[in-house]
């Protein structure tokens, strides 16, 4: 114990709470620069995760950079499947599929997707972690406390140790205390989803290449109601709305849910057979809603914690495993420079929103337009008709000049008059 106490007296250490997707990409990108960290966690792993369970091309763009060997592994384990598309289910129940735009460099048995469990996703990840000499991983151990003392982070926990560093990645979720001290950031009830999930196993009718699947119901705009499929015939359910339209509407989500696959026509069927296979849960889904500081004196926000999930997408571990590699880059800049000053911590800042920032306030306008069922009916039966539309509505999800004109009221005029 005191010999880990003195190695993180070390000026140039730094300390990473939660081994997420951004907590432990930040540590996997430190070591492969031969730099020491201690990466922190609460639990004990294998330990799951509510989560969607989606893994986006970010993902896969990251661990890239990071190892293309270890990308080629993920990619030959038996707990994901590869997926190609989305299909986005309207409120009259029309479908509309749009396969992801497959741009890999590094295989052609690359997938442009995945979707797996998340106690196999993070498992995974912690598993290559621990192979580094480099970091030192504290799993079980809680930080309760936080104080910064003579240009140090000190860090208390609930084992009794304390840890001394240059730098601290706040890295541990949507519920972090730290996101709002120091991080100085307070949740917004419009912006925070609620989402509940299940699994199922033998719901019919999916797609054969795995499609993740997104029905917009009329009560739920301008939430939805989600189907991911995963291994042996199982697959990822649940429902998310934000916290304000619950409140204001009194919505119970989770008979919401049961109502919506007793009773949708386009739901019904495919559930006659299917059998629930475990209980539901719930967590909490911060949205971007504006840009914030994300940095301060020996302090960077990573991952959920730094509010950076897409409003439309529900993109979380792809930003989460970007905003690791760039607290990585910037850790490495500042032991570089003896610089962990919120002013020279803002580098990381401006790499993460040069990289996301213009996508994220793009999608913050679309949900507006989401909202009405006429709308979200009319485009959806327009796309499934036009090649081009479709083509367009594909390129949205990965070009942000096409993404852009979605929160054009006028896209939507044009094409309800068939243009």
């Amino acid at each position: 114990m005191s010999k880990l106490f003195n190695f993180f007296m070390e000026r140039s250490s730094v300390s990473i709470v939660g081994a997420g997707p951004a907590g432990v990409f930040a540590a996997l990108f430190l070591a492969r620069a031969g730099i020491p960290c201690c990466l922190i966690d609460k639990a004990v792993f294998p330990r799951d995760k509510i989560c969607g369970d989606g893994i986006s091309g970010w993902v896969l763009s990251v661990l890239s950079k990071l190892d293309k060997d270890l990308l080629l592994k993920l990619n030959r384990q038996d707990f994901l499947v590869h997926s190609y598309g989305m299909r986005v289910v309207a409120p009259n129940g029309k479908m509309l599929d749009l396969p992801f735009l497959d741009d890999n460099e590094v295989s052609p048995e690359l997938p442009p997707g995945y979707i797996c469990k998340r106690i196999h996703l993070d498992n995974f990840l912690v598993e290559e972690a621990k192979q580094k000499p480099e970091i030192e991983f504290l799993e079980g151990v809680e930080v309760l406390g936080y104080a910064r003392k003579g240009g140090k982070n000190i860090l208390t926990t609930n084992t009794g140790l304390t840890i001394i560093s240059d730098l601290v990645i706040f890295a541990n979720g949507a519920n972090s205390k730290f996101m709002k001290e120091p991080g100085g950031i307070v949740k917004d009830a419009k912006w925070t989803m609620t989402g509940i999930k299940t699994y199922y196993k033998g719901i019919s009718g999916m797609h054969k290449k795995n499609y993740v699947e997104l029905h917009f119901l009329k009560n739920l705009l301008p939430g939805y109601f989600w189907i991911f499929p995963l291994p042996n015939g199982e697959a990822n359910i649940g429902v998310g709305i934000d916290r304000y339209r619950i409140k204001k509407h009194r919505i119970n989500l989770k008979k919401l849910m049961f109502e919506a696959i007793e009773n949708e026509p386009h739901l019904m069927e495919r559930f006659k057979n299917a059998t629930q296979i475990s209980k539901v849960e719930a967590y909490s889904l911060p949205l971007w809603d504006k840009k914030r500081k994300i940095r301060g004196d020996g302090f960077l926000l990573a991952g959920d914690a730094a509010n950076l999930i897409d409003p439309v997408t529900g993109e979380g571990i792809g930003h989460a495993a970007l905003s690791g590699m760039f607290a990585a880059r910037q850790a490495i800049r500042s032991i570089e420079k003896g610089d962990y000053s919120e002013a020279f911590l803002k580098q990381y800042e401006d790499d993460l929103y040069e990289k996301i920032g213009r996508e994220l306030r793009i999608s913050r306008k679309i949900p507006r337009f989401v909202k009405y069922p006429w709308l979200f009916n009319s485009v959806v039966k327009r796309a499934a008709n036009s090649e081009i539309l479709q083509r367009k509505l594909t390129l949205a999800m990965s070009d942000l000049e096409v993404r852009k004109k979605l929160k054009s009221p006028w896209l939507y005029i044009k094409i309800l008059m068939g243009r």
